[in-house]
C-alpha cells in the first residue's frame, strides 16, 4: 500500500486504521510504504513499485498526474484520494485516474476509519475472489500473488518452473507454457519453446536476426518454428 500525503499526522492515522483493518479482513501481510514529498512519491511510480491500494493527497502539487500514472501502471488497483472542498470534482473524477473512495481535508479520525475499512474490506473482496480477466493468479505457499495483465510482459520456461516477467519484478511458479498458452485466451504468443510472449508489449520483431524487442527494452529470443505465427502477427498489426 502507498501513503501519500504531506501531513505527517494523517499519514499516521490511515497507516494504523490501514494496519487494523487489514488485519480483519485479510491474512496477508502489508508493507505501507509513506511519501511525504513529491519526489517521493515520483520515485515510488518511477520504480513501478507494486501496489494494490494507494491513498495520495492531490493537494500536492503535481501528485495528481502521478496518481494517472499509478493508474496505467495498476489499472485493477483501488485508488483513494484526499482532495480539498476547494477542487472542483472534475479535475479529479476521471476515467483516467479510477478513483474508487475520497476524503476530503479537513480529515478527521472518523472520515479515515470508515473510508479505510470500505477500502480494505473491497479489496479484501476482490483479493480473495478476483477476476481472473484481469489479473493473473500465481499461489504461493503464504497467500498468492495478482498481478495485472497490463504489468505482464512474457513467461519464461526455466529450471522446471515458469517465470512471469512484470518489468521489475520476476514470480515463478509450476505451470506449463503449453497449458498457459491455452488458459490466456490468445492475447499471448509463443515465441520460442521456452518465452511465451505478450502481443502489445512487442515493438519490433528483427527475423533475421532471432530476436523481438519489447516496449520496455527488453528482448525475448526468437526460434524458427515460431517464426511464421510471429510474422502473421505483425503483418496484421501494420495493416490495421
Amino acid at each position: 500500500m502507498v501513503i501519500s500525503g504531506e501531513s505527517e499526522k494523517e499519514r499516521r492515522y490511515i497507516v494504523h486504521y490501514s494496519k487494523d483493518m487489514a488485519g480483519r479482513y485479510t491474512d496477508e501481510s502489508w508493507n505501507m510504504i509513506q511519501c511525504a514529498t513529491f519526489g517521493e512519491l515520483s520515485d515510488v511510480v518511477q520504480n513501478q513499485v507494486p501496489a494494490d491500494l494507494i491513498c495520495v493527497d492531490i493537494t500536492m502539487e503535481g501528485a495528481l498526474e502521478m496518481v494517472k500514472t499509478f493508474r496505467s501502471l495498476s489499472p485493477s488497483a483501488y485508488i483513494i484520494l484526499i482532495a480539498s472542498p476547494r477542487i472542483s470534482p472534475l479535475i479529479y473524477m476521471r476515467p483516467t485516474i479510477g478513483a474508487e473512495s475520497l476524503m476530503l481535508k479537513p480529515l478527521s479520525s472518523d472520515q479515515i476509519r470508515e473510508v479505510m475499512e470500505e477500502a480494505i474490506r473491497t479489496y479484501a473482496e476482490r483479493f480473495y475472489k478476483p477476476d481472473e480477466t484481469r489479473v493473473f493468479v500465481i499461489g504461493t505457499g503464504g497467500g498468492r500473488n495478482l498481478i495485472d495483465y497490463e504489468k505482464i510482459w512474457y513467461f519464461e520456461s526455466r529450471e522446471k518452473r515458469v517465470y512471469l516477467n512484470a518489468g521489475s519484478e520476476e514470480y515463478g511458479f509450476y505451470d506449463t507454457l503449453e497449458q498457459l498458452e491455452q488458459r490466456l485466451c490468445g492475447e499471448f504468443l509463443r515465441c520460442h519453446r521456452s518465452f511465451l510472449v505478450k502481443k502489445d508489449k512487442i515493438a519490433q520483431v528483427y527475423l533475421s536476426q532471432n530476436r523481438i524487442v519489447l516496449k520496455n527494452g527488453m528482448e525475448v529470443p526468437l526460434s524458427r518454428s515460431c517464426k511464421p505465427a510471429i510474422r502473421e502477427y505483425m503483418q496484421k498489426e501494420h495493416s490495421c
